[in-house]
């Protein structure tokens, strides 16, 4: 147990972040409960999340302000290091679902809904687009074919019942493994792009008359988890060195190549359209521990026949980025530090 070192949280670019020490223990209790009680604690997460800030933007760097204000306000030392870094935008995308005759294609809409009484529909419209960060830019088809969570071993069970993954559209669901993980076993077993989506066994209530947003905590019909499906650490055009100023940068091409970047085009759905896409697929019946919850469709893995065409074009800029470091230094040890993000 570290009762004297240094203790350090890191906030990178949005979060809050603190290197953190053992004084006294009177004073170590009441700078944490100054900080943490309910109030200030609801008012800092309604401040933060009040409108989007997309890493990047002017709303990022002016909630990185918020943070280091608040570090301030607390005389914790704090500052602000800058990083100029490889972030990606959407610019366009499509998914488009093809039914055997006479069903006619689906073209989904991606669209997120706005609800009644959504405290937050003043701002939707900052909302991006939802994407994968980082994924890789393209326009692929083929037929569908359900892969579970996405994990090495649902691809050996597949493989195991005959299911050749070869040229298809995988389709996968959050849980379990990262998202980036997701897209990389997919391009591993020859799929040409991912589609994940959300079950509602996972994050949706399960069904069976389970609520959801604004009425409950369940991700609704319409929502869409996204995220980054970079499997390295920091930039990736600067992997092992900061990226300030005008240091060096690897090209692109060289970018492309590193095995931690996707291979292959991905998006993230709402399972209200994994349920329809779902639908569309037939074969081999999954597995018990693959099955939706209640109310959902008898899950089959396909490949087919529904015939799945996904379209993504992002764009990379190099942009800012703010990482709010405070300081609480240790009384006996302030040289060794402890960092919490």
């Amino acid at each position: 147990m570290i009762k004297t070192a240094t203790i350090t949280f890191i906030a990178i670019a949005t979060s809050l972040s603190i290197f953190f020490s053992s004084p006294s223990k009177s004073s170590y209790h009441n700078l944490f409960l100054s900080t943490s009680d309910n109030a200030s604690i609801s008012q800092h997460l309604f401040t933060l999340t009040r409108r989007p800030h997309v890493a990047g933007s002017q709303a990022n760097a002016e909630a990185a302000a918020y943070v280091l204000s608040t570090l301030n306000s607390f005389d914790i030392p704090s500052h602000i290091a800058s990083y100029d870094v490889l972030l990606t935008y959407p610019v366009s995308r499509s998914l488009t679902l093809t039914r055997p005759p006479p069903d006619s294609p689906t073209t989904f809409d991606l669209h997120q809904e706005i609800y009644n009484g959504d405290p937050y529909a003043d701002v939707a419209d900052e909302v991006l687009p939802t994407f994968h960060a980082y994924a890789k830019s393209g326009t692929v088809s083929g037929p569908a074919v359900y892969v579970n969570y996405g994990r090495m071993e649902d691809y050996a069970i597949l493989k195991g019942t005959g299911v050749n993954v070869s040229g298809t559209v995988a389709l996968a669901r959050y849980g379990e493994i990262f998202r980036g993980d997701i897209v990389e076993n997919a391009y591993d077993a020859g799929a040409v792009g991912v589609v994940i989506y959300t079950d509602r066994k996972d994050y949706g209530g399960g069904g069976g008359g389970a609520k959801w947003f604004p009425d409950d905590k369940w991700m609704p019909p319409s929502g869409v988890q996204v995220g980054s499906v970079f499997r390295g650490k920091g930039d990736p055009t600067t992997p092992g060195w900061p990226s300030t100023g005008t240091c060096e940068r690897l090209s692109d091409d060289e970018v492309e190549q590193r095995d931690d970047v996707p291979h292959i085009p991905s998006l993230p759905i709402s399972w209200a359209d994994g349920d329809a896409i779902m639908r569309s697929i037939g074969g081999l019946v999954a597995k018990d521990d693959w099955q939706g919850g209640i109310d959902a469709p008898v899950y089959r893995v396909g490949p087919g026949p529904g015939i799945i065409e996904l379209s993504y074009m992002g764009k990379k800029v190099i942009s800012t980025i703010e990482n709010v470091i405070g300081i609480i230094e240790g009384a006996e040890e302030p040289d060794r530090y402890v960092k919490t993000f």
